[in-house]
């Protein structure tokens, strides 16, 4: 018997002994073909299959979701087209082809004007290779740890953050105080002047911190107005002016043709838009581009709880609501240095920098100062590429109305929500 023949025997054997009838050959129950697209149809994550040439052999419903796009229309098409990042010169696809495995968290753009925050694997496989490619969607894995996070930084810095700034002020005042006297006591050209100088810069930098620090755990609740966002740009750049020119960086701002007002607090808004363009601006210190985008954006409607407001729509479905949200975005971004992936992930935690004078606190307000208006501030951020800022706010009047200083004073708790 030859050694085909023992296989064969040997494989009706075992199906005898375990009581299992041997299919013939070429009579398989399932085909691989089948339970391929079986899996693909299940799975909740993106899956799509790039031929050598970089076009989509194979995309399942999921993925065409995401993407803004449908099956039929995204098969066959180029697939760095439709994997497009707020990042300039970011190419997933490119990187998924270059190396066997990887592995990345960014922000795509839809072909519906849309944005989703995913995480993007990738595997090459044969030769000429073949990519695999997962979409997982973050936006609620981000909203959940992006709201743990929050709650927990805020219980915590708003027990400590306002005992320990009053106790540190009451002596720095006294030191500072004192030091005045001493160096009105002191002829101009005395050394021991610029020795008490130094003590009262020191206080005046101290005073600033803790000052900063009150602001995040105690942050001012926005007086919202209706507001166009364009003129608080414009201010921006003029405060910005001299370190624009300083760094050699030019401006560039791409403003929608009729951009929504919204309700929201000029100055607090002017205040994360100074910061963020500032870091932007040091994060280019031979020069680059600064870009401004003001634009509607669309993002997926949040789950909601058992709360509902009596506009929303109830168990029998009277009232439409569109599972995406409009919000009016201002994007912020540059072609410096950008940040790996270490450092984005604690970007917002308090007391965390990357300068040497820094406080740690600047983007940490900012967020706090989003949320205050029921946006939210995300970054997308490439080493070696550059960093996008989103400042998203809704476009929905209910946010402004329920949150105007003239509200009747009883709905204070409905604000809070």
């Amino acid at each position: 018997m030859d050694v085909k023949a023992a296989r064969t025997a040997a494989a009706e054997g075992a199906a005898r002994a375990t009581g299992r009838r041997r299919e013939p050959r070429g009579t398989a129950v399932v085909s691989a073909a089948d339970l391929f697209e079986a899996l693909l149809a299940d799975t909740e994550n993106g899956v799509m299959l790039l031929d050598p040439d970089r076009r989509i052999a194979r995309i399942n419903a999921a993925a065409a979701s995401m993407l803004g796009t449908t099956v039929a229309r995204a098969r066959r098409a180029t697939a760095t087209t439709l994997l497009t990042t707020v990042v300039a010169g970011d190419d997933p696809v490119g990187e998924g082809y270059r190396r066997r495995v990887s592995e990345t968290e960014t922000m795509l753009v839809t072909r519906r004007g849309g944005e989703l925050p995913v995480a993007i694997r990738t595997f090459r496989m044969g030769s000429p290779p073949w990519l695999l490619v997962t979409l997982r969607d973050l936006t609620r894995v981000r909203r959940m740890h992006e709201e743990l996070r929050r709650n927990e930084r805020l219980a915590l810095l708003g027990q400590l953050a306002t005992g320990v700034a009053h106790e540190i002020r009451n002596p720095l005042a006294g030191i500072g105080t004192s030091a005045q006297v001493l160096l009105r006591r002191f002829e101009p050209r005395d050394e021991r002047a610029r020795f008490v100088q130094v003590i009262l810069d020191e206080v005046v930098r101290l005073d600033r911190i803790v000052t900063t620090l009150l602001q995040y755990s105690r942050p001012r609740s926005p007086v919202l107005q209706r507001t166009e966002v364009s003129p608080l740009v414009s201010k921006v750049i003029e405060l910005l002016a001299d370190n624009l020119a300083a760094s050699g960086v030019r401006v560039e701002t791409e403003i929608a043709a009729r951009p929504a007002a919204v309700y929201l607090d000029p100055d607090l808004v002017t205040q994360v838009l100074l910061n963020v363009s500032l870091n932007a601006v040091q994060a280019m210190p031979r020069g680059g581009r600064l870009r401004f985008e003001v634009r509607r954006v669309r993002r997926r409607q949040p789950p909601r709880g058992p709360g509902r407001r009596a506009t929303d729509r109830g168990t029998d479905g009277a009232r439409a609501v569109s599972p995406w949200i409009e919000y009016l975005q201002v994007r912020v971004s540059d072609t410096g240095t950008g940040m790996p992936r270490g450092v984005l992930r604690k970007l917002f935690h308090p007391f965390f920098t990357t300068k040497p004078d820094g406080t740690g606190l600047g983007l940490a307000i900012c967020q706090t100062i989003m949320h205050e208006h029921q946006g939210s501030i995300e970054v997308a951020s490439r080493e070696g590429r550059g960093t996008a800022v989103m400042l998203n706010f809704p476009r929905e009047k209910r946010h402004g109305q329920r949150r105007e200083s003239h509200a009747h004073p009883n709905a204070e708790h409905a604000a809070r929500r």
